[in-house]
């Protein structure tokens, strides 16, 4: 699916200006076309002090950390193996950037999917240099799955962002691309918050066999928690929502919406004579945090309307410990 390699520089300054991604996702990849990001090797270059013993890759521990590697270093290969098996397109190994460049704008994607696919290959790019930036600077060590996962999230985020026209089957999106796409017309999908409030998506998803329920998608954060039952760890997932917004300090500056995807933990929520004794610590919590948010309001999600919730709880049961799942 892809024609000869071989970049022409005439027209790649301005196929980078027109990619919709954030623009210092662009002004990033300028920098790449350009060699002038900040590579241990750049660095040294510029008079910067560096040690020979920490001047290689933080991924591989061999090459010198130069622009060109991170597009043929061992690791990333892999990870760029991974990207591409997404979209059903061979991965052939490239030297640099211009050879990366080339091959990705010469896909046989067409219409469309041609402007999706440069969007998860720039979240790919985004995804590798804010990883070897937690690596140097905060000796964080990501797993292949844990990058692969980080870069198909800020594509869909991107995507839903660029393409007010379409929406997307989320649970899709990270197996199958091609059929995760869907036209404005079709029923449901999420609801945009009214003007002047900030809504979560909450969800908390069980494994029958899995001890512990280890499921929980939690605002945009997604990981484990201790719980026997999916209603349990989407309180829990309410909890974490309401702790993120006190510490962003939100409350005086608009009212809040929690979408969830339980009726009967709605319900719970605003009847207490239905809640279960077993809950009363749990609405303990929340009750004392929800006084300190200011103006909030619970809904259920409308049908499609939780789908990214749903998908990030199923991948937070894989996960040991909390993480970030946008930026």
């Amino acid at each position: 699916m892809v024609d000869g390699v071989g970049v022409d520089f005439s027209f790649a300054f301005d196929r980078i200006w027109k990619l919709k991604v954030p623009s210092r996702v662009r002004y990033f990849l300028w920098l790449i076309a350009i060699d002038r990001v900040p590579t241990k090797d750049f660095l040294i270059k510029k008079g910067v002090k560096i040690l020979d013993t920490v001047n290689v890759c933080p991924w591989c521990n061999r090459e010198r950390e130069k622009t060109d590697h991170f597009f043929n270093c061992i690791f990333i290969n892999g990870f760029w193996k991974r990207i591409f098996n997404w979209w059903d397109i061979g991965w052939k190994g490239v030297n640099n950037f211009e050879d990366f460049y080339s091959c990705c704008f010469k896909v046989k994607i067409f219409g469309s999917c041609k402007s999706l696919w440069l969007i998860a290959i720039a979240a790919a790019v985004w995804s590798i240099w804010l990883a070897r930036n937690e690596m140097v600077f905060d000796n964080k060590v990501l797993t292949m799955d844990t990058l692969v996962f980080h870069a198909k999230m800020r594509a869909l985020l991107w995507s839903r962002a660029a393409f007010d026209e379409c929406r997307f089957h989320e649970r899709l999106w990270w197996f199958c691309m091609y059929k995760c796409c869907l036209s404005k017309s079709d029923p449901g999908g999420w609801c945009f918050p009214p003007h002047g409030w900030f809504k979560f998506n909450v969800s908390g998803i069980v494994f029958e066999g899995v001890r512990g329920g280890r499921g929980v998608l939690r605002a945009l954060f997604s990981g484990p928690i201790d719980a026997g039952d999916s209603e349990s760890t989407e309180l829990g997932a309410i909890i974490i929502a309401l702790d993120i917004i006190i510490e962003i300090g939100w409350k005086g500056t608009g009212s809040l919406i929690i979408e969830i995807g339980s009726k009967e933990v709605l319900s719970w929520i605003l009847e207490e004579t239905r809640r279960r004794w077993s809950h009363q610590v749990i609405f303990a919590e929340l009750e004392r945090r929800w006084s300190r948010v200011g103006e909030l309001s619970f809904s259920v999600a409308v049908t499609n309307g939780n789908e990214m919730a749903d998908s990030l709880a199923i991948a937070g049961t894989n996960r040991t410990s909390m993480f970030k799942a946008w930026w």
